[in-house]
């Protein structure tokens, strides 16, 4: 993971993509839901969400920095929200000091072989946005729009 992530960070910066060098990156996620295995290995998972955010910091530190749905979320880190209804799930960014962002608003929800559609209305959509905002949130990011 070191390696991958050094390399990808290294391409970006050469190109000079982020935001604070002109470029359209302003915030990147290292390790995604996490926190759903974390539990499995004990000591050692926490661990890992310290190592992994250290490890990108120490690489490159110029754009924010985010784990979705990780509570535990090192100091240097945002944790964010993914879900259909954020603005009733979310409790806060883990952070008194940090913005409170919605990185995955589902438009609809991957499916099992069988399962009936679950595509939402675009009113359910607003209704949810809206109230994200009204309770504090700062940005909301679709996933997967098409």
């Amino acid at each position: 993971m070191q390696k991958y992530t050094e390399n990808i960070i290294d391409m970006v910066k050469k190109k000079k993509l982020f935001a604070d060098q002109g470029g359209p990156i302003i915030m990147a996620q290292i390790e995604n839901e996490y926190t759903n295995v974390q539990l499995s290995y004990r000591e050692a998972g926490k661990m890992h969400i310290k190592w992994a955010a250290d490890k990108v910091i120490a690489t490159y530190n110029g754009i924010p920095l985010v784990m979705c749905k990780q509570k535990d979320a090192p100091d240097s880190v945002i944790s964010t929200c993914n879900g259909r209804e954020c603005g009733d799930t979310f409790t806060d960014p883990n952070g008194p000091n940090k913005p409170s962002l919605w990185t995955e608003n589902w438009t609809a929800q991957y499916r099992v072989f069988g399962d009936p559609p679950s595509q939402r209305s675009a009113e359910d959509i607003s209704f949810s946005i809206a109230h994200f905002f009204a309770k504090n949130g700062t940005m909301n990011n679709y996933y997967m729009v098409w």
